[in-house]
């Protein structure tokens, strides 16, 4: 990769462990106050399996305790809300809060500055950082996980 476009990012869950530090703890701190509430309660998950017979995707209904999986429960609910990402949130949390939204799916430079742009209007506070401002916060980062998204070789 030599062009600063096709770099990528995401939350890399196995820098928590090899740092003691529980992601699921820190994901859950950024809930909303309702779903908060509702950590550890039991709930009906609807589950994609495939279907021996007739090798089609079918959902299954599993007991659960909420916030198992913190990303579901943001990107369905907490990411929604007000004050989700704010003009008074920082900037490197304002862009773990979008992987956390986005399901940690990989994103490059240009998307994340749009997203902040999206989350938070250009003209109430200076989240107009350029890629490269923002490359530089996440490559400093030593508190969220947020690494370089690179594909397995082989």
């Amino acid at each position: 990769m030599t062009n600063e476009e096709e770099l990528k990012y995401f939350i890399d869950l196995k820098w928590y462990d090899d740092h003691n530090r529980s992601f699921k703890a820190v994901a859950q701190a950024r809930f909303c106050r309702s779903c908060r509430q509702r950590v550890g309660t039991e709930v009906q998950e609807r589950v994609p399996t495939i279907d021996q017979k007739t090798g089609k995707v079918i959902f299954e209904t599993r007991s659960a305790r909420f916030g198992t999986n913190p990303f579901s429960v943001i990107r369905n609910c907490c990411a929604k809300t007000k004050g989700y990402i704010t003009t008074e949130t920082p900037t490197l949390e304002a862009v773990f809060r979008i992987f956390l939204a986005n399901g940690n799916q990989p994103i490059g430079l240009e998307s994340l500055q749009e997203q902040l742009a999206e989350w938070i209007p250009l003209d109430s506070k200076s989240h107009r950082f350029s890629p490269e401002t923002i490359k530089d916060l996440i490559e400093r980062d030593t508190y969220y996980g947020i690494r370089r998204f690179r594909l397995a070789e082989g």
